[in-house]
């Protein structure tokens, strides 16, 4: 009898397996120059950082695991948003700005990218900031913005691409019915799903997070988080948190930074479990933040 009930729990078992695998989304792609490189590493060599003669990064150098949520954790002022920021040069526009090193998505420099290859690169490395920041327009065009900046103006590719990316953070059924009202009516964490729609929509390879559950409630907070774990298997996420329960419930990666300086790195279970480093352990000790 117990050997009848392990062969039929056995077969059950296989045949959840297949199913479960054959019921899996095929890869979407919205044009084919949009085709997702998942084979690309963002990793950054002495990278230093200056604004204003003040040394804010300090020879950084990391690699960005892929399909993997990497928390950038550390007290406030030790650089955290600006290594962030750097990952896809948003810090261009501040005054007193110099930087050297490098930044490499592949084999590309992003640090002497000119003005048409910035464009591209920050393409492949999309931003969901701290505050959701939907663009004046409505609910459909927010999600298709990118897209037609980048040459797609089909109206059957953008409906399904909007589709296709609404239903990915979960708000297709939410909004399906009023993609013609303004974002702007939309709830804080409507809005912020909003605006990791609209970074998909062009099919990055990697996903950069600015604080970016900071400004939502914590029902709204969670369904980020959510979100972010189910997107790692097709994305790289490197998110910026101050909240230290955050990054224990999510991260895969650690990078802890410490006045400018990068003070220790690697999978989430070592940093945080077995910190090497006295300053590592202080942190999470919470003797500062």
């Amino acid at each position: 009898m117990n050997a009848l009930a392990t062969t039929l729990t056995n077969k059950l078992a296989s045949l959840t397996h297949r199913t479960f695998a054959y019921t899996q989304s095929e890869p979407f792609a919205v044009d084919s120059k949009f085709a997702h490189a998942s084979d690309v590493q963002l990793a950054t060599k002495d990278l230093n950082v200056y604004i204003n003669g003040a040394h804010i990064l300090k020879n950084v150098s990391v690699q960005i695991p892929k399909n993997k949520i990497t928390c950038i954790i550390g007290p406030s002022g030790c650089g955290k948003s600006t290594l962030l920021r750097t990952f896809n040069r948003l810090n261009d526009g501040v005054d007193g700005l110099k930087m050297d090193g490098e930044v490499t998505l592949g084999n590309d420099n992003i640090l002497t990218a000119n003005s048409g290859q910035l464009s591209e690169l920050r393409r492949n490395i999309g931003l969901v900031p701290q505050r959701p920041c939907p663009l004046p327009m409505n609910i459909y065009d927010n999600v298709a913005y990118g897209c037609r900046i980048h040459g797609i103006h089909n109206r059957k590719k953008l409906d399904a691409i909007v589709k296709h990316y609404l239903n990915a953070v979960g708000l297709w059924d939410e909004v399906k019915d009023r993609l013609k009202t303004p974002a702007a009516r939309m709830s804080g964490g409507q809005q912020q799903r909003l605006c990791l729609a609209r970074s998909l929509a062009v099919e990055p390879s990697y996903l950069l997070a600015d604080e970016s559950t900071s400004a939502l409630d914590p029902i709204s907070s969670k369904k980020v988080e959510q979100l972010f774990t189910e997107l790692k298997k097709d994305y790289s996420i490197v998110m910026v948190t101050h909240t230290l329960r955050q990054a224990l419930r999510i991260a895969d990666y650690v990078i802890f930074m410490y006045l400018g300086e990068v003070i220790e790195v690697g999978n989430a279970h070592d940093v945080f479990d077995n910190p090497q480093h006295e300053l590592t352990r202080r942190y999470l000790n919470g003797a500062f933040s």
